[in-house]
């Protein structure tokens, strides 16, 4: 994960969630005791690298902000720097690309921590030669973005993007 100046985006898939509960919905949903691990592993990879999203806008839904403050508190991220959207739960990638584009100039890395299978059409958007084929529980996909602000935000804009799950790393494109 580099540090380069301009547009960082990286997108988070939340931990391994507990089935479902009598009763339970889906956004009701937390992390396993596996998903709470595989979480705390990739935030101190993270950690590791000095890498620190500017702010953390995640799914309103319980296992994606259980996933995004746990980033946040292992980073060093404050918590009026951690957002809930009720419009990323289960979002399309039109929906994630909208949010981008509609983030403050200010920030310079922006993390979004959602769901399948919109975080992976999202990045097969943004970088559609990388053919990213899916994002694994836990799984964190950093790019930098093309674009002169984050409105400018468009299909084929990542460069260097990379894929970092609890089981392997690798780059899908330079």
């Amino acid at each position: 994960m580099s540090a380069e100046r301009g547009l960082r985006l990286t997108l988070a898939r939340h931990g391994r969630a507990e089935d479902k509960a009598p009763g339970q919905t889906d956004f009701e949903r937390s992390l396993d005791r596996r998903g709470v691990a595989e979480v705390a592993g990739m935030a101190r990879r993270w950690l590791e690298t000095g890498v620190r999203p500017d702010i953390l806008v995640a799914s309103a839904a319980r296992r994606t902000t259980q996933t995004a403050a746990a980033f946040a508190r292992v980073l060093g991220v404050p918590a009026h720097q951690v957002r809930e959207a009720r419009e990323l739960y289960l979002a399309s990638a039109e929906t994630l690309l909208e949010t981008v584009r509609a983030t403050e100039a200010s920030v310079h890395h922006l993390m979004v921590v959602g769901h399948n299978p919109g975080l992976v059409e999202l990045a097969q958007l943004l970088a559609p030669r990388a053919r990213p084929e899916g994002f694994e529980t836990a799984a964190t996909s950093p790019m930098r973005l093309d674009a002169r602000d984050w409105s400018a935000a468009r299909a084929g804009a990542a460069r260097d993007l990379q894929y970092d799950s609890p089981a392997r790393y690798y780059d899908l494109w330079s």
